[in-house]
């Protein structure tokens, strides 16, 4: 039997409707396709499945024999259907996002707010985690995108996508209290800093690979650094004056009346970015948000 699904789906409309022109308009095509798919039907099947009446069309015996073993699955399929459609239209689906809260907040906030605005069906879940297991997470298809601080030195997948999204700027800070209580003004270069306290991201992290190599020859005891887990945390370790922090620039403005920056590093290679599956493996949810974002960092 040639299972062609538009010819059934077609059979059963005009057996609902009981008259070729209205299934005609419900599938939005010519009264002559309808009569072409009804026709081929019958000859496949041997018989005739309609006959006419003064109101439209009735269903013979083998007509009604047929309806009856195939409308329920014509239903479930048109269902399946819809479903992908809304998929397919982000009426419907699901954006998997990984990284630090920082990266997170800094990164991808402004375009993210932008996309559930246009698509405010598509669920949205965010996930935390050492960057080497989010990589992993996006080339095992767990997780959609993630973002990142690079250069990246973790494992490599060669089914995964990494995109820079802008450069990465870096500083050395203090609350406004304890740098005017150490008179941080004077400091001329790192060696002045040696005596204190310093308040950096956990060594596992890229951020704390970073702050190691501006570090370097500059005679300062990284082994005594106070390590946080996270962004947040040292700046409110930094505001409760236990030492000076180091994080991204972008990170402090929701306190920048509360602290002053000592030193700013810039980074021409450092980058922001972010990983996604290569382009063909992609969800279209991820595909647009992609693009948003791309459009947000364009240039910059």
């Amino acid at each position: 039997m040639n299972l062609n699904f538009e010819m059934y789906r077609t059979f059963c409309k005009v057996a609902e409707n009981k008259s070729i022109t209205k299934a005609a308009d419900e599938l939005c095509v010519s009264q002559s396709a309808v009569t072409q798919y009804i026709q081929k039907l019958e000859t496949i099947l041997g018989e005739k499945l309609f006959f006419r009446n003064k109101g439209g069309v009735e269903l013979t015996d083998l007509g009604k024999n047929l309806y009856d073993h195939i409308e329920g699955s014509i239903k479930v399929l048109e269902n399946t259907e819809e479903i992908f459609a809304n998929y397919s239209n982000l009426n419907k689906g699901v954006l998997r996002i990984g990284g630090g809260n920082t990266l997170i907040t800094n990164l991808l906030l402004n375009p993210l707010c932008e996309f559930s605005k246009k698509y405010p069906n598509i669920r949205v879940t965010f996930t935390n985690g050492r960057s080497e297991w989010l990589v992993e997470g996006v080339a095992n298809g767990e997780i959609d995108i993630t973002t990142l601080n690079m250069p990246y030195i973790g494992k490599k997948y060669s089914n995964i996508e990494i995109i820079p999204m802008k450069n990465s700027s870096y500083c050395l800070f203090a609350s406004n209290e304890y740098y005017e209580k150490n008179k941080l003004k004077n400091i001329k270069n790192l060696e002045d800093i040696a005596k204190h306290r310093l308040i950096v991201p956990f060594r596992t992290s890229m951020r704390y690979k970073i702050f190691e190599e501006t570090m370097k020859g500059h005679k300062i005891d990284i082994d005594k650094c106070f390590e946080a887990s996270s962004s947040v945390i040292v700046k409110k370790l930094v505001l409760t004056d236990l030492g000076i922090g180091f994080c991204e620039i972008d990170s402090l403005k929701d306190i920048k009346d509360k602290v002053k920056i000592i030193k700013e590093f810039k980074f021409g290679e450092q980058t922001q970015g972010v990983v996604v599956l290569q382009k063909n493996s992609q969800s279209k949810a991820t595909k647009e948000f992609l693009k948003i974002l791309k459009e947000t960092y364009e240039g910059k």
